[in-house]
């Protein structure tokens, strides 16, 4: 063995799972940032745009599978990597440069089960990374992790302790347009609503008539949007709405319901 080869750090196998629907805007850029790890796995439902030439063109395995659901989806993806290590990232997510070196030389002290890491959204072209924002788990290892399935929208994974945490922001393409974010809001607040019926959480009126100012005030001095001048004002403004649309749908939902039961009133 050569002097150089002994000196090759022995870093756990990890594999990146991207799931895709038409992402072939930044899929070049999001590839590109985590060139070197063992494995891309891109779980693609039905894309009519660049996305999988792109995926083929960075060496990716490519996996069919038609859309059951965000949270269902990236089930289906953990299930279909070949390292117990896993990153996870949206077709629309640009790790930093040496982003992924600071991920292996952090799972290879084996002391952890996952690592959380943050967005740095794009908003209006530019970065909202003055903002604080809510850390996520992005890394783990599969057998010490459990997607749940039972939300529609917003997924979530449980990871078992100890996990650690990186100074690594994700570049964030998802919201940068005001028409674009508005767009995904939209679907996700029909989600959202749904998933709450199900779950037995109809809408309340006081919420329904505070839910605004409040989440306002949480996103613009809370998560600190304020410091991003007029960019951060109209983005506190749009999340906020997002969670009114929600309970306004949710409104909808039960007062149709009702008139349906009793139309002449």
């Amino acid at each position: 063995m050569t002097a150089s080869a002994q000196q090759q750090p022995n870093y756990p196998p990890l594999s990146v799972f991207v799931i895709t629907l038409n992402e072939g805007e930044h899929l070049d850029e999001v590839l590109s940032s985590v060139a070197g790890a063992d494995e891309i796995v891109v779980v693609d439902s039905g894309s009519t745009d660049a996305t999988l030439e792109i995926a083929k063109r960075h060496g990716a395995r490519i996996v069919h599978n038609d859309w059951p659901g965000y949270s269902k989806q990236k089930a289906f993806a953990i299930t279909q990597c070949s390292h117990n290590w896993i990153l996870n990232l949206d077709g629309d997510e640009v790790m930093p440069e040496g982003g992924l070196q600071m991920i292996r030389e952090r799972i290879a002290q084996g002391d952890i089960n996952g690592i959380w890491i943050h967005h740095d959204d794009i908003f209006m072209g530019h970065s909202l990374k003055k903002a604080r924002h809510h850390k996520y788990r992005r890394v783990y290892r599969r057998d010490k992790s459990k997607m749940d399935t039972s939300v529609i929208v917003h997924e979530h994974i449980e990871v078992e302790e100890p996990t650690a945490y990186l100074p690594i922001y994700l570049k964030h393409y998802g919201y940068d347009t005001a028409h674009g974010y508005m767009d995904k809001l939209n679907k996700y607040s029909l989600l959202k609503a749904k998933q709450r019926l199900e779950q037995g959480r109809p809408c309340s009126l006081p919420r329904l008539l505070l839910i605004f100012p409040l989440m306002f005030l949480k996103f613009y001095l809370g998560r600190q949007m304020i410091w991003s001048g007029w960019r951060g004002f109209i983005k506190a403004n749009i999340d906020a709405f997002h969670f009114f649309l929600t309970e306004a749908k949710l409104y909808e939902m039960a007062y149709r319901a009702k008139r349906e039961q009793n139309p002449k009133k």
